[in-house]
């Protein structure tokens, strides 16, 4: 899934090594199907870090996370620095919680988001066997943790000679049909549940600002990029200017693909928006949650492969 917010601060891409998860680790964890058992962890000196601000979703997970690891005195591990859990997800029949670390499933290493979709893929239903950290006082500790696992939307493998080309049978089935005035509603109301949840007035849905973020979704989709600034030249207010509207915008934009409806599609893109850090009056969520904006405009595309566009436009003047 990939997303933007307009006043977007250069964050340096932070690169790392990639690191194999040594043996070390693995015998530092007990072997244990319930956290709830103090004799199931073991504490280890630690460091956890991330290597860039970027939180991607994993659907098959139910969870948020940035690429990350954890350093040891006698190892370095890549894993998968959770940010957020969805209530009943597999993260959360594993236990995971925002500031763990996800190492593996089912023995394989996992680096990001998208591995861990990857993994669960293809991993059969039965038991799936993970590995994570939960930060402590001065220290990690590291589980094994073993739960049951349906897959109910298998990958498939089909290869040719030496190449092996994987596809995922869910996203021949992927489902355009709903309505795409009915998906931007959908998604207004899921910014307003948001404000409620943090104590902020609803806002209107703007007829006349949809026009211009359903416009720009489509631009993108059709001329090939993801950004604030069209090919053109032109950012948010101009393209808001330009169909008639003389107000200030602020605009986020995202996409998102996958085994999953368009309803869920627009709605784990403003989930991992609303993980982003509070503190941040200009990032994704301090867009959707300022108490300024009165209206907001939102479009709506649908892209190669089922993939969804939409850009979100808020205002602090009213625009019918």
């Amino acid at each position: 899934m990939e997303f933007e917010m307009h006043v977007l601060s250069g964050v340096p891409d932070l690169r790392h090594p990639v690191f194999t998860v040594l043996i070390v680790i693995l015998l530092a964890c007990f072997a244990s199907s319930s956290l709830d058992d103090a004799a199931s962890a073991r504490q280890i000196s630690r460091q956890v870090g991330t290597y860039s601000d970027r939180v991607d979703s994993s659907e098959r997970l139910g969870a948020n996370g940035s690429s990350g690891y954890i350093l040891t005195a006698r190892s370095s591990n890549r894993g998968l620095y959770i940010t957020m859990v969805i209530r009943g997800s597999v993260a959360a029949k594993l236990g995971l919680e925002p500031g763990d670390v996800l190492l593996q499933l089912n023995n394989k290493v996992v680096s990001s988001a998208t591995e861990a979709d990857r993994i669960l893929a293809a991993a059969p239903s039965g038991q799936l066997h993970s590995v994570f950290v939960k930060q402590a006082s001065g220290a990690l500790n590291c589980y094994n943790q073993t739960i049951s696992y349906t897959n109910d939307s298998p990958s498939e493998s089909s290869s040719t000679g030496a190449t092996t080309i994987r596809r995922d049978v869910t996203l021949e089935r992927i489902q355009t049909s709903v309505p795409i005035q009915t998906l931007e509603s959908y998604l207004c109301e899921i910014v307003n549940s948001d404000r409620a949840a943090n104590g902020v007035g609803r806002v209107s849905l703007s007829s006349g600002l949809s026009s211009v973020a359903r416009a720009h979704a489509e631009d993108m989709i059709k001329r090939g990029f993801f950004a604030h600034v069209n090919p053109s030249g032109m950012d948010p207010r101009a393209r808001a200017a330009a169909a008639g509207y003389n107000v200030d915008v602020a605009e986020n934009i995202a996409t998102k693909n996958g085994p999953m409806s368009p309803q869920q599609k627009v709605a784990g893109c403003e989930a991992t928006m609303m993980a982003e850090p509070k503190d941040d009056p200009h990032n994704h969520r301090g867009n959707i949650l300022n108490p300024k904006f009165v209206c907001v405009g939102i479009g709506c595309a649908y892209g190669p492969g089922g993939a969804v566009y939409f850009a979100q436009e808020f205002s602090a003047t009213p625009v019918p």
